[in-house]
């Protein structure tokens, strides 16, 4: 990077309060060198004090250090705000050779390169070694680790209302606008010791001649993203340190800041590991890996809807001076999230966004590593599930690399969609500042009435916005609060109870939510999907799902030509030409194809659902208000041999 010498002028913005209802805001915690020769810019310094740190630092030194922006929250709303502070392309001197390793820095500047326009950075440290060779390997992961998730790997140190001990994540508690968590530097503390040593690089022998320019593009030349050093790599050992704080962290978002999704890539497999062959068959391990278990249930459980995963790796071109031109895809995913965020909606899938200056995924997924289905051992012991159905997959299409899939880890069928907990974080978000404004009112008639009409006035908003289902908002969401969600107690206490229920626009059953206020304004949520509760009989029925099934299976192979690619599906008299991509696909594929271009409904595989292994096409909708009609009309190779049609027999409210 050429720095000119000088003088230089520098427009220095002060930091702005974001809007508290925002769904874009990342954080990002790890170790990155701070620049010697930079000052700190004055809105930011400004910032930092009003918040108390220069106080915090000024009695707790060295574990914060205000100059050094160590264990402090920076506020980041450009890359080159971040390049300014940050030492980020640190190069490391290995047997002669100058290499980036900074996993951190390349994260914050794709989080930026796909649409982020707002960051926190807290630095806990200074930049790993890449070369270390730890004497005892489970020490130098307890130890780095800690930095980022302090008190692994037996539970969490910090506490929400004690600035004076905030160290690594756990600066969340006074960040209330941030929806999004990153640790990218995991993958270099899980490594395999010396995994990271490289053999002699022999750079590719290419053809003299002549070839075309492009034009308006940068001309990338393979052997630019060669590194005397590998990316780092993991072992079975490894992925269990890798659970336990994927776990850990998602415990903390459970229970203290469930507005927050954690985004995390998973380490890429050290080579004759198993999970290289089948990542998922390795996470789930027949009921015993970390996808099979919630993080309450056991220690390295990350199943649960606050998780997001993210595979494979990436070359971008801003990683070229990366071990092997790879880097963490967890940046990249943050960034995708960020500008579905501010362009859509974070209630809107971001499934099929481009991926900006992604040039190559490594390692390349097959589609039987994609697609192929494993059962899953879960509380109901039912159901198979895919790679990219638990696991949020970077991938070819025909039209350029794309996000192949937006999902969590959540083994809940209705919590499986990431758009769903986003949908929820903004639900909640709303209502903690609802329950601020309400703090010094009286638990009674007056008070309830105005909380459901803050709360309808929020879920009418999201109707609106395409969020729910249903043709009105009397058929989308039904918000109480009166003495049928409260007991006399939680009246004598001062706790106000509101009872949301929903149908997100996702293809999922209806979802029920209970926030309770408390007399300090502080709002929590109680339940989700309750078993048992006030609901009336005709609310309880109200779930009703309708669908229409294929009367042939899917072929294991699925060919789409001009003369069978087009499907036609009508919902209530409205017809839908959905126009399938042609080529050969797996089942797994045609129905992604069709819930990409299908609006107001959802297609499955039977064999998803149930223990029918045939794998018939199934096209949906949810919850019915009103008489209904679906209609699939006949193209055999996607398994309706003549046209099929169901009405639904009257109305189910």
């Amino acid at each position: 990077m050429l720095r000119t010498v000088g003088l230089s002028f520098e427009d220095q913005v002060p930091v702005i309060t974001s809007d508290p209802n925002r769904a874009d805001i990342a954080l990002f915690v790890g170790f990155v060198a701070r620049r010697p020769d930079t000052g700190l810019p004055t809105p930011i310094r400004d910032w930092l004090s009003a918040q108390g740190w220069d106080r915090i630092a000024a009695q707790r030194p060295p574990a914060y250090d205000l100059e050094r922006l160590l264990n402090v929250p920076v506020p980041i709303d450009n890359w080159q705000v971040f390049d300014h502070l940050f030492k980020w392309d640190q190069p490391f001197d290995i047997a002669g050779t100058r290499a980036n390793t900074t996993l951190f820095g390349a994260a914050i500047r794709s989080f930026f390169a796909q649409g982020g326009r707002k960051c926190y950075v807290v630095r806990a440290g200074e930049p790993i070694p890449p070369d270390s060779m730890p004497v005892n390997r489970q020490q130098f992961i307890q130890t780095w680790i800690g930095l980022l998730i302090p008190g692994y790997p037996s539970g969490f140190d910090g506490s929400p209302v004690d600035p004076t001990g905030w160290r690594g994540m756990a600066h969340l508690f006074g960040l209330p606008d941030v929806s999004f968590l990153s640790l990218p530097d995991l993958p270099s503390i899980v490594r395999v010791p010396g995994s990271e040593v490289s053999l002699a690089f022999q750079p590719t022998e290419f053809p003299q001649g002549f070839i075309e320019c492009s034009e308006g593009e940068e001309t990338i030349f393979l052997e630019e993203f060669h590194s005397p050093l590998n990316g780092p790599r993991c072992d079975r050992v490894g992925y269990a340190a890798w659970a336990r704080a994927v776990s850990l962290a998602a415990s903390v978002l459970i229970n203290r800041q469930r507005e927050v999704q954690l985004v995390t890539g998973i380490p890429v497999p050290q080579a004759g590991e198993a999970a290289q062959a089948h990542l998922l068959k390795t996470l789930l391990d027949n009921g015993r890996g970390p996808l099979s278990a919630q993080p309450d249930i056991q220690p390295d459980g990350i199943a649960s809807a606050f998780v997001q995963l993210a595979y494979p790796w990436l070359r971008t071109s801003g990683s070229r001076d990366m071990p092997e031109g790879l880097e963490n895809p967890e940046g990249v995913l943050t960034g995708i999230l960020a500008r579905n965020a501010l362009g859509r909606g974070a209630y809107f899938s971001a499934a099929g966004m481009d991926l900006g200056d992604v040039f190559e995924v490594f390692p390349l997924l097959s589609r039987e590593q994609m697609y192929n289905a494993l059962p899953v051992v879960s509380a109901d012991h039912s159901g198979v599930r895919s790679l990219i159905e638990r696991v949020t997959l970077f991938g070819p299409t025909p039209v350029g690399l794309r996000l192949l899939s937006d999902v969590t880890t959540a083994s809940s069928e209705s919590y499986r969609p990431a758009s769903i907990n986003r949908l929820m974080s903004v639900i909640l978000r709303t209502a903690r500042r609802l329950g601020e404004a309400l703090a010094f009112e009286s638990s009674a008639e007056r008070l309830w009435e105005q909380t459901r009409d803050t709360l309808s006035s929020l879920m009418l908003t999201l109707f609106e916005a395409g969020a729910l289902r249903g043709t009105s908002p009397d058929e989308a969401f039904i918000v109480r609060c009166d003495q049928s969600t409260m007991t006399q107690a939680d009246i004598d206490s001062g706790r106000v109870i509101a009872q949301i229920q929903f149908d997100a626009a996702a293809p999922v059953e209806r979802i029920t939510v209970v926030l309770a206020i408390n007399e300090g304004g502080q709002v929590s949520l109680v339940a989700e999907n309750p078993q048992s509760g006030t609901l009336s009989g005709a609310e309880a029925g109200s779930d009703q799902v309708f669908e229409v099934v294929g009367s042939d299976p899917l072929s294991a192979q699925v060919v789409l030509t001009d003369a069978n690619r087009l499907l036609n599906v009508v919902f209530d008299d409205v017809p839908q030409l959905i126009a399938l991509p042609t080529g050969s696909y797996l089942p797994m594929e045609v129905i992604a194809a069709i819930n990409a271009r299908l609006a107001w409904g959802y297609a499955r595989l039977s064999g998803d659902q149930t223990d029918d292994p045939s794998g018939h096409v199934v096209i949906g909708i949810g919850r019915l208000s009103k008489p209904a009609s679906i209609a699939v009309q006949a193209n055999p190779t996607l398994g309706f041999a003549t046209t099929i049609q169901v009405k639904s027999a009257g109305n189910y409210d």
